[in-house]
């Protein structure tokens, strides 16, 4: 290269899910460059446990990390680093700034009963995001019941993505979107509230916080250690970011009032950005949550899911022997679940396949998947469909309950890679569906936020203007939304059959496992 030549302004994104590790270089029109990706394999027991190795965790984002600075060598330079992850579960450090022990994830189920508690207690909405069993908080009064030598040990209990930051910087911090997921701050105001931790019998958690800044402040820089085991320059500034579900915001450019996006990945997480709380009715368990936006005047009113494309990976791999990628990508497939048509042949499917129930929008700790509807006439691809289906139903579930309708909706995560789910999420929720250019849509609004916060860009808005733009638009079809509407009166008709027979399921499920 010309001792003369100016290398192109690249920016790292690193989105830290729950299954995949994903680290991505984007160029200043928010190109993807260069991609590595790495399982982040969860272990999880046969009781419902799900936790994570962090040290392990760190070692597969050095690895991606180091991948993708082999694809741009002499193509550009790093300016700045953002990070995103999962939201939840308790990532707790000593006083040695090691981890305590394996993380336990949002998606672990054993707080179950103490959710039930909250629930009955009329607390588990006090903050303005309601309590669910995958919390810092459920796993805080876990192990206080249960082996409380863990929160003694612990000196800060912090999120996914900061633990990235830690290795990356040495420096621990937060941000608001985190903490308000997580149910650990007065989101309307975006403090600390010593009150909100007491009426959950968790004040000594304040201690244990990180401090909090803003999602854009460069809260360090990439230190010698991180340096020497990832291939990046030293003193390289590194964001403080914001969880996986507000970068996807910003990484879809959902910024104005009445805006949605939905996240169809791990979760189903459908959120709707709002400039204003005066006049907004947040009351019960059912309410909608309230996590803080990446811009400081904007909210995102929030239903998220324990389980989205989860369900079509677990039908695939454990009945059909097949992955999810290769069957939604295979056109003959494809056509064969066309030809099923919609209504899966009056199968029904509920996506409640998690551990810890159902968060969204109702919570229920003992909901369970099922299907309901079969008969001898049915085959392989009436099923597969119904669980397409059951997830979309699930959308439109948490969309009929939000206080505001959205004008349309822009879509990320695993299943907006999909035409065929994409036209079944339109017409089933009936209306407008958007995917933008890219693929890693987390880890460009962690690249957007990289940069404004050295300046590169003036504003996250002017970042998202640069570096996004819709790639494809899906119409809800009137024939189709028809039947759909029908076929979601029975949906939640199911779904209150079946209430009360849920809890009397988990008490012989229990039996069964002693």
């Amino acid at each position: 290269m010309d001792r003369g030549e100016v290398l192109e302004s690249f920016f790292l994104g690193i989105d830290a899910g729950t299954t995949t590790i994903k680290t991505c270089v984007f160029d200043a029109r928010g190109n993807e460059v260069s991609l590595s990706a790495r399982h982040a394999d969860p272990l999880r027991g046969s009781d419902g446990t799900v936790s994570q190795d962090m040290g392990l965790l760190w070692m597969e984002v050095v690895s991606t990390i180091r991948d993708v600075l082999k694809a741009v060598e002499g193509k550009g330079e790093i300016k700045a680093i953002g990070v995103t992850g999962q939201g939840d579960g308790f990532w707790a450090l000593d006083e040695q700034l090691k981890p305590v022990q394996d993380a336990l994830l949002w998606i672990d189920g054993r707080t179950r009963s103490i959710i039930s508690r909250w629930d009955e207690m009329g607390i588990i909405g006090n903050s303005g995001r309601v309590v669910f069993s995958g919390s810092p908080l459920a796993y805080a009064s876990w192990y206080a019941e249960n082996a409380p030598e863990v929160l003694e040990k612990s000196r800060y209990i912090l999120f996914c993505k900061d633990w990235i930051k830690y290795c990356l910087t040495g420096e621990i911090v937060t941000d608001p979107s985190d903490l308000s997921d997580a149910s650990l701050i007065d989101v309307r105001k975006r403090a600390f509230s010593r009150p909100l931790l007491k009426s959950f019998d968790m004040e000594t958690l304040l201690q244990k916080l990180p401090p909090m800044e803003k999602s854009t402040m460069i809260i360090g820089h990439v230190t010698g250690e991180a340096a020497q085991l990832t291939g990046l320059k030293l003193g390289i500034p590194v964001a403080n970011g914001m969880i996986d579900v507000a970068a996807s915001a910003i990484g879809t450019g959902v910024v104005d009032p009445s805006m949605a996006c939905s996240i169809v990945g791990t979760t189903l997480f459908n959120e709707i950005v709002i400039d204003n709380l005066s006049g907004l009715e947040m009351e019960g368990s059912a309410r909608p949550s309230l996590i803080c936006h990446g811009l400081e005047d904007r909210w995102l009113l929030a239903y998220g899911t324990m389980t989205g494309t989860p369900n079509v990976d677990w039908f695939l791999s454990r009945l059909l022997d097949r992955s999810c990628g290769l069957c939604l990508s295979d056109a003959q497939f494809v056509e064969e679940l066309e030809h099923v048509g919609a209504g899966s042949g009056g199968i029904f499917y509920h996506p409640y396949l998690g551990e810890g129930g159902e968060r969204a929008p109702f919570v229920k700790p003992s909901a369970s998947a099922q299907f309901i509807g079969l008969k001898s006439r049915h085959s392989k691809y009436h099923m597969i469909r119904a669980v397409c289906e059951g997830v979309a139903y699930s959308m439109k579930d948490c969309y009929e309950k939000f206080p505001i309708d959205p004008k349309v909706i822009r879509i990320a995560g695993g299943g907006s890679k999909n035409d065929f789910w994409c036209r079944i999420f339109s017409s089933c929720v009936g209306k407008p569906i958007q995917v933008t250019y890219g693929d890693e849509i987390g880890a460009k609004g962690a690249a957007i936020t990289a940069a404004t916060s050295i300046g590169f860009f003036s504003s996250l808005e002017e970042g998202m203007d640069a570096m996004i733009s819709v790639a494809k638009c899906f119409e809800p079809q009137p024939s189709e939304a028809n039947l759909y509407q029908d076929g979601y009166n029975i949906y939640r008709k199911i779904v209150d059959a079946m209430w009360d027979v849920w809890d009397e399921h988990e008490k012989f499920v229990y039996t069964c496992m002693k």
